[in-house]
């Protein structure tokens, strides 16, 4: 039975938020953000583990990127940062139609971008047509991807997004191509940020980067690279005004150098080294949160390259060899989970136990054997990369051993955050390691970026293509009933295990830590902190 659009996207926002908020609550001190009083000023020195790759909203893809982006931009839509409840952002409403081809959005009147300029629902045409625009070369436009016009768009037989109209200054209508119960998520995404067409037209679009515009709660002042990111409290925000000046993002390429600078009191708050869990705990108490977060750690095969490419057995071998429990309570000092699927817990339709890959090295050597590849005899040279910096040292190497211990002899490789992601597009680093935090917190979001064939080399690293799967995946966004939806999504999560193009290994928790003169600090479900709800507290 076909439920009214509406009607899912209540039923899933509701049961969401429910679930999330038993998981996540307590993430931290928690404030409404915005006010007046002896909270604000000051400048909060924020720590990033890498430099950002981008800050135009078309190539907002990574972690640090997103940190600094969501600072200077807004969208449609966002998620409350303690429930992950869908909530409404520049739009004052939205109304689907029965089939779910057609959202209608209607703007918030007053909302200004930093050059005093008002948004309209015509900067939201313009800004989602030059991310789909094949000149932009954003690598995550396939979250607008379900607009009607997006393949011609893409294919150069087109020059705009056909589905996408500005019906007046503050409506704005978007067409898809197939019902899609889930669309409305996408536009929380900081890629359907609207930007100001006279900056990018002044500066020209590859430039916007290092000068960019947008409508959130703080403005950018300047990227000095490999140092810092600064920005400023933006005056006219639409919404509650930020508590802070400013915030300088200051960029560390080492975790355990960011880690004494923060003891020293040169940073407000911190990534918690690997190996410092333990004491963090004992230092700073409930200022260093360890809470789960919607993402996963895995390692992934280039699917287009040998040995991977010809041996399922090989691919499930390796599955069975790591002890993901003793990984997480001994390596990640109990900070962690292990995984047992590609979709994380607090997902609507999570399944526990999706996959079959528990710790069996007579399975791993069986595999093995059956691969042509007994005790590892006969595989060539492999390599294992990984980006540095970030703690993957530590999980690499024992992985290495429990590889080892089953005859599959591995070298590790460590790189630069920035060169790593082009290296592993390049199809030069076959064997990697890679973590996803959603975008959004449907299942969706977990298997189309990084298992649909269009996707590959983008957030599809693996280069896995399986029609069978890209069919269910098709499907079941096209589904409007929630639980049919699911369960097909379910199906293609169960098969791509099967498949074996990963190793699923830990589900995320936050590992971060703040000074104890800090109000209003938590950590999300997507690891990041509203920046807009910290301030710093009397001493």
């Amino acid at each position: 039975m076909r439920k009214g659009k509406l009607l899912v996207i209540l039923t899933v926002v509701l049961a969401f938020a429910i679930g999330v908020a038993m998981i996540y609550g307590g993430c931290g001190e928690s404030d409404e953000g915005g006010g007046g009083g002896d909270k604000m000023g000051g400048t909060f020195n924020y720590c990033l583990n890498a430099e950002p790759v981008s800050l135009d909203p078309a190539q907002l893809q990574e972690s640090e990127g997103i940190a600094v982006g969501k600072s200077i931009y807004d969208g449609l839509m966002d998620n409350d940062p303690e429930t992950m409840e869908l909530i409404p952002a520049m739009a004052e409403s939205f109304v689907p139609n029965e089939d779910a081809t057609v959202f209608t959005f209607t703007l918030k009147e007053g909302v200004m971008f930093h050059n005093g300029r008002e948004c309209t629902a015509e900067d939201f045409v313009y800004s989602w047509n030059r991310v789909c625009d094949p000149a932009t070369a954003s690598e995550v436009s396939y979250h607008l991807a379900p607009i009607m016009g997006y393949d011609e768009f893409q294919a150069g037989e087109a020059t705009e997004l056909e589905g996408l109209k500005a019906l007046d200054d503050y409506t704005l209508e978007v067409t898809l191509s197939y019902p899609y119960a889930d669309f409305v998520y996408h536009t929380a995404h900081p890629v359907t940020s609207p930007i100001p067409k006279e900056v990018v037209e002044e500066v020209g679009s590859e430039n916007f980067s290092e000068n960019p515009v947008g409508t959130g709660p703080f403005a950018f002042e300047s990227w000095t690279h490999e140092q810092q990111v600064v920005v400023n409290k933006f005056d006219d925000y639409y919404g509650d005004p930020a508590y802070l000046d400013s915030i300088v993002y200051k960029i560390y390429m080492e975790e355990e150098t960011a880690w004494q600078d923060f003891k020293a009191g040169t940073l407000n708050d911190c990534q918690i080294p690997q190996g410092q869990f333990e004491t963090a705990v004992s230092d700073y108490g409930d200022r260093a949160l360890f809470v789960p977060m919607l993402g996963i750690y895995y390692y992934g095969y280039n699917m287009n390259t040998e040995p991977w490419a010809s041996s399922k057995d090989l691919r499930q071998a390796l599955n069975y060899a790591v002890d993901r429990q003793t990984l997480c309570d001994v390596v990640m000092e109990g900070q962690r989970d292990p995984a047992t699927g590609m979709v994380p817990p607090g997902i609507p339709g999570y399944k526990a136990n999706q996959s079959d890959y528990t710790y069996d090295v007579e399975m791993a050597n069986t595999l093995l054997t059956n691969a042509g590849f007994p005790g590892g005899a006969g595989l060539p040279e492999l390599t294992l990369g990984y980006n540095t910096g970030g703690g993957h040292e530590d999980p690499a190497q024992f992985i290495q051993g429990n590889l080892a211990e089953v005859g599959v002899n591995v070298t590790l490789e460590g790189y630069e955050w920035g060169s790593y992601l082009d290296l592993i597009q390049a199809e030069e680093i076959t064997f990697f390691r890679l973590g996803w935090l959603t975008d959004y917190p449907i299942m969706d979001n977990f298997l189309y970026p990084l298992f649909y064939s269009e996707n590959a080399g983008v957030d599809n690293m693996t280069q896995y293509n399986n029609p069978e799967v890209d069919a269910l995946l098709d499907q079941a966004r096209s589904t409007a009933d929630e639980d049919e939806r699911l369960a097909l999504y379910q199906e293609a999560e169960r098969m791509i295990l099967e498949d074996a193009p990963v190793i699923p290994l830990m589900y995320y928790k936050t590992s971060r830590v703040y000074g104890d003169n800090i109000g209003g600090y938590i950590r999300t479900a997507d690891d990041l902190t509203p920046m807009e709800r910290v301030y710093f507290m009397e001493q």
